[in-house]
């Protein structure tokens, strides 16, 4: 029954190829009205930039780059997502990521709109020139890319100084259209050149763009009650009672659908309150429901859970009882449904 189960579920996914299949396409970013913008940079801001990255301060860095830009007049979106690029030389222009709760070296989206990806570059060049080229790739969620695993489980040299005459500096925005298929969950391919016949990038970067999550999958543990026992025909034909050994952990695949869309790619054992559902890791149909949730120690997750699951087990028919001896062809037993209370640790992957 636990195998057709499986099979099941397998045979679903086998004969939906499109969750599976993998779409590109290589879009061109549109410069928006206005851009590029230019701004006389008497603070500075461009050249204290660079000295922050090259000490290896990438926020200060960032912020000089922030304000450079609301010098320019030009106003962020902060729920758009910004691929920035910071040409101060041929050899250094590094690429980052402008969105609010974002740090510079993010390389991370949570799902796209058609209009909030946009590519920004600062330069010094008049008019800032540069090519772009941008390659989206369709994935799976990190859900579906994980469920064969699941249920597998049934079955740079820097320059010394930066040029000093120039001041001006030049900051092109352009916005990319994304086709719909590209916006929920795909791989961003970032390379930036100053021209098309450029055999050198000036940056490159690969952005994921993987939404929050309300599914994900787990491996439940819970300790087996000392009552655990199971009636069965013994060796020498009599009815046993068989226990289980005290402290037996018994294990359960599961399902968590989470109250909350929470970062299922996220490297802790858990997270969010959420409700969780499967089958045991056994011979026999066992299935399991519950609650969980994580608690914070020490930079991860201990992720908890509390439920129960029922058993199917055998029951003495009337007129048998334990220790009697029988036939071959006799069935003394019939088939009831156990409750039993499950507490234990989750691991949630991915």
């Amino acid at each position: 029954m636990q195998r057709l189960f499986v099979s099941i579920l397998i045979l679903i996914f086998v004969l939906a190829p499109s969750v599976f299949s993998q779409d590109k396409v290589v879009v061109v970013p549109k410069q928006i009205a206005g851009a590029p913008f230019s701004v006389e940079d008497d603070a500075d801001l461009f050249a204290k930039a660079y000295r922050f990255f090259i000490e290896g301060d990438v926020a200060m860095a960032a912020d000089s780059l922030r304000k450079l830009i609301d010098a320019s007049g030009y106003k962020i979106d902060p729920q758009a997502y910004y691929i920035v690029v910071a040409n101060f030389t041929d050899k250094v222009s590094p690429i980052g990521l402008f969105h609010e709760g974002s740090d510079f070296l993010d390389t991370r989206f949570y799902g796209l709109k058609t209009d909030s990806l946009y590519y920004m570059f600062i330069s010094r060049t008049e008019n800032a020139p540069s090519f772009v080229s941008v390659l989206l790739k369709t994935k799976p969620t990190p859900f579906e890319a994980n469920l064969p695993a699941f249920l597998g489980l049934f079955g740079v040299a820097l320059p010394r100084t930066l040029a000093e005459p120039r001041r001006t500096t030049w900051i092109d925005v352009r916005r990319f259209e994304i086709p719909v298929k590209f916006q929920k969950v795909s791989d961003i391919s970032v390379i930036v050149k100053k021209d098309l016949s450029s055999d050198e990038y000036l940056a490159a970067a690969v952005f994921d763009n993987t939404p929050l999550e309300r599914w994900s999958y787990g491996i439940a543990t819970a300790i087996t009650s000392i009552n655990d026992v199971f009636l069965d025909v013994g060796s020498d034909g009599t009815i046993i009672v068989k226990p289980r050994p005290t402290g037996d952990l018994a294990v359960f695949g599961v399902i968590n659908f989470h109250f909350k869309a929470v970062d299922t790619k996220a490297p802790t054992l858990g997270s969010s309150f959420h409700l969780l559902g499967g089958l045991r890791l056994a011979n026999f149909i066992e299935p399991l429901v519950g609650l969980g949730f994580g608690v914070p120690i020490t930079g991860f997750e201990l992720h908890v859970f509390g439920g129960g699951s029922l058993a199917f087990r055998n029951e003495l028919k009337s007129g048998y009882t334990i220790g009697q001896p029988v036939l071959k062809e006799e069935d003394p037993f019939k088939t009831t449904i156990k409750f039993y209370p499950r507490f234990g640790l989750e691991l949630k992957f991915p």
